[in-house]
């Protein structure tokens, strides 16, 4: 009897691994592929074999397949394999140094021990680790080189496995390697041929949980849209493992939606309402929703919400991401709708995805990081929102990397992982034309809504996107240009009154009050109603809050955005004094800020005007004020 020290010290024999556990190993659905390997293993010359699929395609499962069909004396095997030993090996072992051995002494006693049983067939996953591997001292005699003169005189017969582009990378890159291969490919399960699969693995199961054939469904539907670095049937198989212990986890007999969900959510950050398929009260309030956080700005959201619910009916093209262009002076509330968009539809400000572009603007070297860091982002974040600030200012380059995205709904990192961006919103911003608009909205509602001007300020606008140097083919691409006009002034004021209300609830739990809508400070100064106070027998012109930020703060070329600068230096600053003063004193001035103006605002004579905040700290019962 043969003895084979380095076999059994360095490989396993599968023959006896899966004799050992029958039902754990094998592959379902892959008769096609398994009678190519049959036949290439039969073949007199070129009989071994390069199994290549990506990551999760069930490769090595292929091979157990066949070592159960050698184990069960199967008549496709045609007699010639009936016999055969399939021992695996591991390159990596053989790093292990032996008594005045190395990695190329051992490799080199495994051959010869294969030589001689020549009813061994060599198993070697991830193989195209066999070019490079073991080599010193530039010598150039790596695993591959020891292994090809034996393969290639047919003393021993290898199967070898890895993915296409590592086979391509490495494998190809060495003719006289590549030659002694016949590749069997593998494709990735379809959903029906995966759903067969967890049918029987879940036959194969102890009965703890019940798993319904819908479960199997949502199993096939979460794992196709979210786990999209893995393939099928390998994350499908993975998410059913991980939902079975999260139902045995939450005592459930019969397993449920939620617990197939949680997983999703836990790993992919997909929001549970997202998840449990409530879509109907998230999409028909959406428009509403996202009013009360963007002002102003009513058609733009309709048309953005109008395409959102077109996607979630299944129409338009599904394997591409809703794409929107944002265009509008700064502070017009483009950034706010896209957090709009996170909050109410994906369910959670934390969807959102945010990259200024003016980082992106060097070439080469800017496409390179800005595919590996949105790659990296998105693969985590599949339904997100990814907001571009300020596109026009990157690179061409990074344009064009950006419209592959929204051709395509892909993109592929560094590693060569295919990350799906087909579930996005890509909301990209951009102040391009905004003289434009600025002009256009000085105009009179009719000529606004007149056709003809509205084609000339369409073709006018376009110019001006080209003029900045985007690509008619980018622009063509997107999937919607919305134009954010102008605020009103009484958008102005409903805006700061939102910041001024979420300012109060921030400040009403440290137990302090800012008080500053007209209604309120009237209800404790009456004769603020009427625009004027009494002061040391003086009468002083009174005016709310709101007009004085609206006058200090709002430019129409830079919208809103210089809000809180005013709201801090004019509001924040003083009621932040206070309250440190009072821990550091202990004197109590009162809880309640009633904030105000005095003087005269700016008039046809005065166009600065002669008017400040001002505001009084009183201790109030806030209840019986109608403070809110």
């Amino acid at each position: 009897m043969t003895t084979t020290p380095y076999l059994d010290r360095f490989t396993t024999n599968l023959n006896q691994v899966v004799s050992a556990q029958p039902t754990k190993y094998g592959a379902f659905g892959r008769d096609v592929e398994l009678g190519r390997l049959i036949r290439i293993l039969n073949q007199h010359k070129k009989n071994s074999a390069a199994v290549l699929g990506e990551a999760g395609v069930g490769k090595t499962a292929l091979v157990e397949e066949l070592v159960k069909r050698i184990i069960n004396q199967d008549a496709s095997l045609h007699g010639m394999l009936l016999d055969r030993q399939v021992i695996s090996l591991e390159l990596a072992s053989l790093m292990e140094t032996t008594a005045g051995g190395s990695f190329a002494s051992n490799l080199h006693h495994i051959v010869d021990e294969v030589k001689a049983n020549p009813k061994i067939l060599l198993f070697i996953d991830e193989m195209h680790e066999l070019i490079g591997t073991g080599a010193e001292g530039g010598s150039g005699m790596d695993a591959g080189n020891i292994l090809k003169p034996a393969i290639g005189r047919g003393e021993i017969q290898v199967i070898g496995a890895t993915t296409n582009n590592e086979f391509r990378q490495y494998i190809e890159s060495d003719n006289a390697m590549e030659r002694r291969f016949d590749k069997v490919l593998l494709d990735e399960f379809t959903p029906q041929q995966t759903v067969a699969t967890l049918q029987r693995i879940v036959k194969s199961l102890p009965n703890e949980v019940e798993v319904p054939n819908q479960a199997l469904d949502t199993i096939i539907n979460f794992s196709d849209r979210y786990m999209t670095t893995h393939f099928f049937p390998e994350k499908a198989i993975t998410l059913l493992d991980n939902a079975l212990v999260e139902a045995k986890m939450n005592n459930h007999s019969v397993m449920e939606e939620d617990d197939i969900a949680s997983i999703i959510h836990e790993r992919y950050h997909v929001p549970m309402s997202v998840l449990t398929e409530k879509d109907d009260e998230r999409l028909f309030q959406l428009y509403e929703r996202m009013q009360t956080q963007v002002i102003g700005q009513n058609a733009a959201l309709r048309k953005i919400v109008t395409s959102i619910r077109v996607r979630a009916a299944g129409l338009g093209d599904m394997t591409k991401p809703l794409s929107f262009l944002l265009a509008g002076t700064p502070g017009v509330g483009k950034t706010e709708t896209a957090k709009a968009i996170a909050t109410h539809y994906f369910g959670d400000e934390r969807q959102l995805i945010r990259f200024d572009m003016s980082e992106f603007k060097f070439a080469k070297q800017s496409m390179a990081r800005f595919a590996e860091r949105a790659a990296e982002a998105v693969k985590f974040n599949p339904y997100s929102v990814l907001l571009l600030d300020e596109v026009e200012k990157a690179d061409p380059m990074v344009l064009d990397l950006l419209l592959q995205i929204l051709d395509d709904g892909r993109l592929t990192n560094e590693r060569g992982q295919t990350i799906n961006f087909k579930d996005l919103i890509v909301v990209m911003t951009t102040n391009i034309g905004h003289q434009l608009i600025i002009e256009r909205a000085a105009k009179s509602d009719a000529y606004r809504h007149d056709p003809a001007h509205q084609t000339t300020f369409e073709k006018n606008f376009e110019n001006a996107l080209l003029g900045a140097d985007l690509r008619q083919e980018f622009i063509s691409r997107i999937g919607a240009i919305i134009i954010f006009e102008p605020l009103d002034v009484p958008d102005v004021k409903r805006i700061i009154d939102l910041k001024l209300s979420k300012l109060n609830a921030q400040a009403q739990r440290q137990g302090y009050y800012l008080i500053y809508r007209a209604q309120d400070v009237a209800n404790l100064i009456p004769s603020f109603a009427t625009g004027r106070e009494y002061v040391d027998e003086r009468v002083i012109e009174a005016h709310s809050l709101i007009d004085f930020l609206v006058d200090k703060a709002y430019r129409k070329s830079l919208g809103v955005r210089p809000l809180d600068d005013s709201i801090l230096e004019f509001v924040e600053a003083r009621m932040a004094e206070a309250i440190l003063n009072e821990r550091r004193t202990g004197q109590v001035n009162g809880h309640s800020f009633v904030f105000r103006a005095w003087g005269a605002p700016p008039d046809a004579t005065h166009p600065k005007g002669n008017w400040q905040a001002v505001v009084t700290q009183v201790d109030l019962d806030t209840q019986k004020v109608g403070i809110s």
